[in-house]
């Protein structure tokens, strides 16, 4: 049985939340989710190529999205039909009230990230890879790629938390994710991280303790029972 991590969150140390988009703040893969719908043949050819080495998770990223062809309006569309984690809500109100920062750290698409902030009338914080339009045609650029990280992305999510520790050194820093690819580095980068789907396995591997979880409900409640503990044990 997996040995879970200590939840509590030391009084001394501020806390920070970082949370992947696709699959964990939404219940949907947005780019999974619209390249099987729309881009099915190439997705699956170039996925091949990907599982043999062939690209980088951003490589793949670019060749799968950089000139694909939809229209603003299909685009805002497909977006509608993306749900958010029953529990998305209520850690975001959390965090607020808290005065906790919170931040979405994606290796999706902005232009899709403020749509959904819109269509879903919610607001936060995010990181994530550049999408434009010349006409109905996609151009991306990557968000904040770090060479040195093997996860290959376009977000480097252990180099933004890296980065989030040397202007607050004191940080606790929480990472929420559910992918092997682009969550696995941020995992490894945090003191407490809560992990489902491929990133459970993936932190196994590597003998990295997490907290598993299936919504953010959990997450918020054990978050809050956790510095509830931490300022309860400083005041004894």
């Amino acid at each position: 049985m997996q040995e879970q991590p200590e939840s509590t969150i030391p009084a001394d140390r501020s806390l920070a939340v970082f949370c992947d988009f696709d699959g964990t703040f939404s219940v949907q893969d947005v780019g999974s989710t619209l390249a099987r719908e729309r881009l099915a043949e190439r997705r699956r050819q170039l996925w091949s190529r990907f599982e043999q080495g062939e690209f980088t998770a951003w490589s793949y990223v670019v060749e799968l999205f950089d000139g694909f062809v939809l229209p603003e309006a299909e685009l805002v569309a497909f977006l509608r039909t993306i749900q958010l984690d029953p529990g998305a809500r209520g850690l975001v109100d959390w965090c607020a009230a808290e005065r906790i920062p919170f931040q979405i750290l994606s290796d999706g698409f902005d232009w899709n990230l403020e749509r959904l902030q819109e269509i879903h009338d919610i607001r936060f914080d995010f990181r994530a890879n550049h999408l434009e339009y010349e006409g109905d045609v996609w151009r991306v650029a990557p968000g904040g790629p770090d060479p040195a990280c093997d996860c290959g992305t376009g977000t480097c999510k252990r180099r933004l938390i890296a980065a989030y520790r040397v202007r607050h050194p004191n940080a606790f820093c929480v990472h929420i994710g559910n992918g092997r690819v682009s969550d696995r580095c941020g995992a490894l980068e945090s003191d407490l991280v809560f992990a489902k789907d491929t990133l459970a396995p993936a932190l196994l591997e590597q003998g990295r303790a997490f907290i598993p979880f299936d919504d953010l409900d959990e997450v918020r409640r054990t978050l809050a029972e956790g510095l509830r503990a931490g300022r309860e044990r400083a005041q004894r």
